[in-house]
Formats: C-alpha cells, sequence, structure tokens
C-alpha cells in the first residue's frame, strides 16, 4: 500500500503555488490590522483566517509526508524545510486577530455572538482564547518564539538525519554475515538465538555511544528552547504549557505515575515468568524481545483480512471508513529511503514499514484507529475542530489494538497461539503504561537537570539507567545494558511530554471495550459520536461521552486488576 497524496495536492507545482496564495492572502489580511470589529467583520475575519490556517495546515502535511517517505532527498527536505517556514509565518502574522479579540474584551465578543448565531462556531476557541490569555504574546514575543521553533525544526531534521545514516557492525549468524540497520535491528531481537540479540544489541549501543555527544547536544538545545519558549508564554514549565492547551489537571500525570510506581511488582512477575518460559535464568535487557519460539507472520493481505474482521465490531459505518481508508491513505511499503525508526499518523495518512510481523499487524490497526478518528472529525466537524486531541486520539487508536488482540486469542488454534497472544496482550501494558510512564518520568528530570544546570552527557546516561533498573527489576543482569538508547527514543525530540497519553489511552481503552463488548454499557453509535467529536469541547469533557472520568484515580487503579488477571492467566 502506498500514499495517493493528490487530495492534497495533485502535483509539486500546485504544492508551490498554494504557498506564493498563502502568502498573498496574509498580506490582504493585514488591513483588519487597523478595523475596529463587529459582529460582521469578526465573522469574516475568523472564517478568513481558518481558511488560511487549513490551507497551510494541508501544506505542511503534504511537505512533511513526501520528507519521510524520502528523508535522503535534498529536495524532499527543502519541502517540508518550506511548509515549516510558512506555517509558522501563517501563526505568527495571523496572531493579531487573537490579539484584536482580548482587546475587546470578553463581555463584548459574548454580546457578538448573541447579535451573529453564525459566530457560535467559534464560541469554544473565543472562551479558550480568554482562558488562555495571560499566556498570548505581542508580535515582537511571537516572533523571538518563531524563531526557537524554526530553530527547533532544523534540529529535528538534523536528529533524523543522522538517525538515518548510522552504519553499525556486521553480526555473525549460522556462519553468516548480518548487516545490522535501523530496520533489520527490532527483528534481530526478536531472535531466539541469544548470541545474535547481544551481538545486535551491543552493534546498536557501540555506535550510539560514538555519536552521543553530537545527539545530547541536539537533544539539550531543543529542550532549552522549549523552555525558554515556555516562559516567554508565561507558564511555568514546559508541562505546565502542554496540559494547558488541553486544559488536563497535572495530578492525572502525578497519578499515572505514583499508581504505576506502586504496581512495579506485577510487571516484574511478567518479566520473570518471560525468562522462565525462554529458559533464561539471568536475562539482558536484550532478552525480551523473543517470541516465544512460536513465529507468526501476517503477511500485508492477511493482516488487512484480520483487521477487516475486528473492526466488525465497531458497526458498519466504522467499517466503510476503513475500507475508504485502505485505498491511497496508509503508506506500508520498505523502502531505505523511508525514515526507519518511526511510526505515525497525520490528517488521513498513515506512515509504517510493513515487515509482516505481529508488532506491524499491531501498528497498522493502531494508525489506522487514529485516521478514522481524524477522518469521521473532518466529515462533521469544521476545520478548527476536526483534529482530535493526541490525549483523546490514543484512544481510538489503542481501542483498535486491544479489539486485535482479543480477536486473535478468540480464534487462536492451539493453546500455544493463545498463550502467544494473551503475552502480547501483557506487554501491551508493558510497552503502552509502564515504558511510557518511564519515559514521561525522564523527560521530567531532563527539564530538572537543564533548569538546575545539571545535564551532562553522564548525568543523562545515569538518570536513564536508573529507570531501566527500577522499571525491569532486580532479576535483570544489567552488564550490558545501554545507558544510551535514550537516543532512540525519537518522541523525547520530536514532542513536550507525549508518552504519558499512550499510557492513560491503554487504561481509557481497556474501560472501553468493556463497556462495549461485555457490560454493553456503551453503544457503537455512542463510541461512533465519540470518535466524530474531533476537539470540539476539552478532552476530559469527551471521555465523558464514553462515560469515563479520569479524574477519578479507580479508573487507572482498575486498568492494573485487568493485567493482573492477564499476567495470572499466564
Amino acid at each position: 500500500m502506498e500514499w495517493n497524496l493528490e487530495e492534497l495536492f495533485k502535483t509539486e507545482t500546485d504544492f508551490y503555488n498554494e504557498i506564493e496564495n498563502i502568502k498573498t492572502e496574509l498580506e490582504k489580511i493585514k488591513q483588519y490590522e487597523d478595523t475596529e470589529l463587529n459582529k460582521d467583520n469578526l465573522l469574516e475575519l475568523l472564517n478568513k483566517k481558518w481558511e488560511l490556517k487549513e490551507k497551510s495546515n494541508n501544506v505542511l502535511v503534504y511537505g512533511s509526508l513526501n520528507y519521510y517517505k524520502n528523508i535522503k532527498s535534498e529536495e524532499m527536505i527543502s519541502l517540508k524545510t518550506q511548509a515549516e517556514k510558512l506555517n509558522s509565518e501563517v501563526e505568527s502574522k495571523l496572531n493579531f486577530i487573537d490579539l484584536k479579540i482580548l482587546e475587546l474584551g470578553k463581555e463584548k465578543i459574548e454580546q457578538f455572538i448573541k447579535e451573529n448565531n453564525n459566530l457560535k462556531t467559534y464560541e469554544l476557541y473565543i472562551n479558550n482564547l480568554f482562558r488562555m490569555q495571560e499566556h498570548i504574546q505581542n508580535e515582537e514575543t511571537n516572533n523571538k518564539i518563531k524563531q526557537n521553533n524554526n530553530r527547533i525544526n532544523e534540529l529535528l531534521t538534523k536528529y533524523n538525519t543522522l538517525i538515518s545514516e548510522m552504519k553499525f557492525d556486521n553480526i555473525e549468524e549460522n556462519g553468516e554475515q548480518i548487516e545490522v540497520t535501523n530496520s533489520n535491528y527490532s527483528k534481530l531481537l526478536q531472535s531466539n538465538n541469544e548470541n545474535t540479540r547481544r551481538q545486535a544489541y551491543l552493534s546498536v549501543d557501540k555506535r550510539y555511544k560514538e555519536k552521543q555527544i553530537e545527539f545530547f547536544k541536539i537533544l539539550k538545545e531543543i529542550y532549552e528552547l522549549r523552555i525558554e519558549n515556555s516562559k516567554l508564554e508565561n507558564y511555568d514549565s514546559v508541562l505546565e504549557k502542554v496540559l494547558m492547551k488541553e486544559n488536563i489537571d497535572k495530578k492525572i500525570i502525578d497519578t499515572l505515575i505514583k499508581s504505576v510506581n506502586n504496581n512495579l511488582s506485577l510487571i516484574h512477575k511478567y518479566l520473570k515468568i518471560k525468562s522462565n518460559l525462554n529458559n533464561i535464568e539471568k536475562p539482558h535487557i536484550y532478552d525480551f524481545g523473543i517470541q516465544n519460539n512460536l513465529e507468526i507472520e501476517y503477511p500485508l493481505e492477511q493482516a488487512i483480512n484480520i483487521i477487516k474482521e475486528t473492526v466488525k465490531q465497531l458497526g458498519q459505518e466504522y467499517i466503510d471508513v476503513v475500507n475508504k481508508l485502505l485505498n491511497g491513505h496508509i503508506d506500508t511499503v520498505l523502502d531505505e529511503n523511508k525514515h526507519q525508526s518511526i511510526t505515525f499518523s497525520w490528517h488521513t495518512y498513515s506512515f509504517l514499514n510493513y515487515k509482516n510481523r505481529y508488532i506491524d499487524l499491531k501498528n497498522l490497526i493502531h494508525e489506522l484507529g487514529h485516521i478514522v478518528n481524524y477522518y469521521m472529525s473532518k466529515q462533521k466537524q469544521p476545520f478548527i475542530y476536526e483534529d482530535s486531541t493526541i490525549f483523546v486520539g490514543e484512544t481510538a487508536s489503542i481501542t483498535n489494538e486491544i479489539l486485535l488482540n482479543r480477536y486473535l486469542q478468540e480464534n487462536s488454534k492451539t493453546k500455544e497461539e493463545e498463550q502467544y497472544y494473551l503475552i502480547k496482550q501483557i506487554e501491551n501494558y508493558f510497552l503502552s503504561v509502564y515504558k511510557q510512564t518511564m519515559y514521561t518520568e525522564f523527560e521530567s528530570r531532563i527539564y530538572e537537570l537543564i533548569n538546575t544546570n545539571s545535564l551532562t552527557p553522564q548525568t543523562i546516561n545515569e538518570e536513564y539507567m536508573n529507570l531501566i533498573k527500577k522499571y525491569y527489576g532486580d532479576n535483570i543482569d544489567y552488564s550490558d545494558a545501554s545507558c544510551v538508547e535514550w537516543i532512540r527514543l525519537g518522541h523525547l525530540f520530536r514532542w513536550s511530554y507525549y508518552p504519558y497519553k499512550y499510557a492513560t489511552g491503554l487504561m481509557i481503552s481497556s474501560i472501553l471495550v468493556d463497556e462495549l463488548l461485555d457490560t454493553k454499557t456503551l453503544t457503537k453509535e455512542e463510541y461512533i459520536d465519540f470518535l466524530s467529536s474531533g476537539s470540539n469541547a476539552y478532552s476530559l469533557d469527551l471521555l465523558k461521552k464514553l462515560k469515563i472520568d479520569l479524574t477519578n484515580n479507580e479508573v487507572i487503579e482498575n486498568g492494573f486488576k485487568v493485567l493482573e488477571k492477564s499476567i495470572n492467566k499466564l
């Protein structure tokens, strides 16, 4: 499967023409800077703002997707860079609109909304604007933020290039020399041959250690720029900025970290069971990817059939959207020119390198969940609200993962196969809840170290190893453990406080599947309504459509009860 990006732009010429058109429109909109707002021209101005933002978003999506498809091409790097710069320019030049609204005051704007019913579309946006008022800055400050963001984008491009250019030592397997690459590394770690796993792990570790100073400098500068931006926008921290935008209560993260730490013994127990199943007395970090002597391949055509059978449980409307998006909206092709270490969805498009493994099947249905969510919202919401928040969006994708695992377990042909999928279900908790919470703790520690001028290559490595040992437990031989593994965690570089959303997403999704399929307290229609809501309400309010209150501590604790049952069953 490959993308067909013609829904965005038929040719690159159209892409570049759109950039010029947007720049022209940005000049025209300047006429409003000195205009006094009223109920009519406010509507006109807001319509124009979101029309331009939609156009610039299409430019950004098109430029970025083409880049990730061929990150070694100078032309594609230029495409992405121009798209990013345009997007920053649009954000910066349209900022005066928000400032004019705030200058008028909430009472006056509310009067305009009463007088002009068409302004109701923007009511949530305007209310949020006044909620965020103290964090909205003048043009001079915004220009500095824009410069910082452009520099962050440059650093991310440098990071991506370094990752793609990494060359590792060959390893020997059964008398043959095998080249270790970004694309085959995870498969080598799944090998039942301990020597293969060890050689591959050490080959990668060796090269990253050689480059760690370069990667460290990139990470440190990105984080310093994010801290500077948060201060420029009157936030106490980067975390406050991230949570404020989605109106998320900080205690959700505190509760998550506390609950996970209180339940570390569960995952330590599982890792011990897995080691015993594989006859490994004292496992190393690289020993947990083994596929338990059961190698099941899922060719793409078969994977698509499995996915279609899985999502039948969500109703015909969901199936119809899946069928549409499987045609031209997912790129699964294996290509060394593609970015090798990430899987993502953006707009109605998904990106992955499909290699017929369980993880690829899982990634495919996960990403499909994202783009179904976006597509449904796009059909029923104006552009301003068509994109779900990441916090809510992870529910749509992780629900699909859980449904997939249930389907595979129920259709297992042997006890061995059923056990295989049970282990996958438990590992979903390990990867999505435990490890993502560990990464959230690690990110917080990086900011703490920067704020105390204590961040060095040595301290960042020590912090990472301390967390690895806490989360993996005492039954591990850490002699070969990589203290520079953090370099491969792309989300640490690309986004601020992203991983915790996977953890909360799995907890929410576990409850959701139970409500949909077991207790039947949630209907398919209610779930589709949730998926079609985009961001037309705050995240925690949208979750209440699913009868889930995440500020209730029991939600997270109930998730661990599900995990405990699975481990006991294993």
